[in-house]
């Protein structure tokens, strides 16, 4: 993830949704199925990639206001 939100706009839903997709063929390549990425995310990928790229851009935010 990169946290380039604070940027521009935040991702969308048809957004993070490439981003799935993407991530479910790249697993499936390696023989992972869905259920086994999401068993290790610990849940539904959407809101696994949506919380780490939020994670992300606050922790850049922060980081930006404490080096200006």
């Amino acid at each position: 993830m990169h946290a380039d939100e604070q940027f521009s706009v935040r991702r969308g839903r048809p957004e993070i949704e490439e981003l799935v997709r993407r991530l479910l063929t790249a697993a499936k390549d390696q023989g992972f199925a869905q259920e086994q990425i999401e068993a290790q995310l610990g849940g539904d990928i959407y809101d696994y990639i949506r919380s780490s790229i939020d994670s992300q851009n606050a922790q850049e935010t922060s980081r930006l206001k404490r080096d200006s």
